[in-house]
């Protein structure tokens, strides 16, 4: 179980709360959670997948995958494929281990993947593809990290009214 507060106080409360009614031990300050790697300061944590991120490369190696600066090639026009199917199980597998990555840490591939789970029972080469190019960028980025502030931002917003 992870137990995440805003203080310290509210933290041990907890503990103490939960330890007195069930057998727990107390692992410290976490250090990876589900394959997610967190790393934590006094203003701000960030969370990274570079470890599965690799594991995903490592599974779909015999894509050939190159680099990539993007994860989506805008003028690719995508399209169902009527004709013979071309490695439905693989290809919704790869979409599932990026799925994973883009729940937890990378947003920025969303777009993407999203647009290629729309064709898990239609695809074709091209859509193998856009896996590819997702793939190349996680390759390129995967040390990029979704870092949190620990302090609250606060939303300002500015209007004319006169009009």
């Amino acid at each position: 179980m992870l137990i995440i507060g805003t203080s310290l106080v509210g933290i041990l409360e907890t503990k103490n709360y939960l330890s007195s009614n069930f057998k727990m031990k107390d692992l410290g300050e976490v250090d990876t959670i589900l394959g997610i790697k967190v790393k934590r300061s006094e203003s701000q944590f960030s969370l990274s997948q570079s470890h599965y991120i690799e594991k995903i490369l490592t599974k779909f190696q015999h894509l050939n995958i190159k680099e990539f600066n993007t994860p989506f090639d805008s003028s690719v026009k995508l399209d169902k494929n009527f004709g013979r199917a071309v490695a439905q199980l693989e290809y919704a597998s790869a979409i599932g281990c990026m799925m994973y990555a883009m729940h937890y840490t990378r947003p920025d591939i969303a777009f993407a993947v999203s647009r290629l789970s729309q064709f898990t029972s239609n695809l074709g080469s091209d859509h193998w593809k856009a896996i590819g190019r997702v793939l190349g960028y996680l390759k390129r980025t995967s040390d990029l990290e979704l870092t949190y502030d620990t302090h609250p931002g606060i939303l300002e917003a500015y209007t004319d009214a006169s009009g």
